[in-house]
């Protein structure tokens, strides 16, 4: 309960941004979950929806998110394999989202691990079917707040293989759940990338798949940044997938922060457990 009251000042502000966004186009919107403003690409029509949790820019042509950016917390960080996981719709979109699948079945097997020693230390214990869908902002960063629910909704999801949502994908986030006990506060910006004629873009048309994915994670002096192969097996190690913010925003047509006053240095990566090539 002494969270949920920190968490409420935190993100209440989310949804009065999304109505202040329509009425007041001309205005610039400063929302909590990104830093240095919201990532920004050549597309301009697509919808942004903004969340207690995470604000995602929707792509108008295959109806899933181009980025989502989020905020994890020192407090925001709990324990998730007790908590429901099923997709959602998204009320605020204006198109609605439609998924092959029934959206109000279960879509995750919850194995028995009540005997396991490590069992408090667990926060990724649910282990999902193979359907190939993942959140962009994971559930086990915001477990202790009163809006986890929010991320089971369509505007959170892309397509994610199994091996990589089960393996180098989840590690890093589990570092990042244990590297904010020492930061406090990191910002996160995820999203899909697709070829497209032999080079890789942030968007792309109805049934295209990602052929990668990439996470950067920053404070506002210093960053580490990822590229994921979809094709990565369940057993590669995150660290060996390190990249830059430049390289990033070369291949997806984003400025990732595009009102940062100076230049981030890569000094995350030993957090996360990682060394620079």
């Amino acid at each position: 309960m002494r969270f949920i009251s920190n968490i409420y000042i935190q993100w209440v502000s989310g949804l009065a941004l999304t109505v202040f966004i329509c009425i007041s186009e001309a205005q610039t919107v400063h929302i909590s979950h990104c830093m240095a403003a919201c990532p920004r690409g050549a597309v301009n029509n697509n919808e942004i929806v903004v969340r207690h949790l995470y604000a995602a820019e929707i792509n108008n042509t295959n109806a899933l998110a181009d980025w989502v950016a989020y905020r994890v917390l020192e407090n925001s960080v709990g324990i998730a394999s007790l908590l429901p996981r099923w997709w959602q719709q998204d009320e605020l979109l204006s198109n609605t989202i439609e998924l092959e699948s029934n959206l109000g079945q279960s879509n995750f097997d919850q194995p028995d691990l009540s005997d396991a020693q490590d069992r408090d230390y667990r926060v990724n214990e649910v282990v999902f079917t193979s359907d190939g869908r993942g959140r962009l902002a994971p559930i086990t960063s915001f477990a202790d707040t009163p809006f986890w629910d929010e991320l089971n909704n369509l505007s959170n999801m892309t397509t994610l293989p199994h091996d990589l949502r089960s393996g180098a994908w989840s590690r890093l986030e589990q570092a990042i759940n244990e590297l904010v006990a020492y930061k406090e506060e990191l910002y996160v910006v995820s999203g899909p990338l697709y070829e497209v004629s032999g080079a890789l873009s942030a968007g792309a048309a109805d049934g295209a798949v990602p052929s990668s994915y990439f996470k950067v994670i920053a404070t506002p002096s210093e960053y580490a940044a990822f590229i994921f192969a979809a094709d990565l097996p369940i057993h590669a190690v995150f660290c060996n997938q390190i990249a830059t913010i430049s390289h990033i925003q070369e291949l997806s047509g984003l400025i990732l922060f595009p009102e940062l006053d100076s230049d981030l240095t890569p000094g995350l990566y030993n957090g996360l457990r990682c060394k620079l090539p």
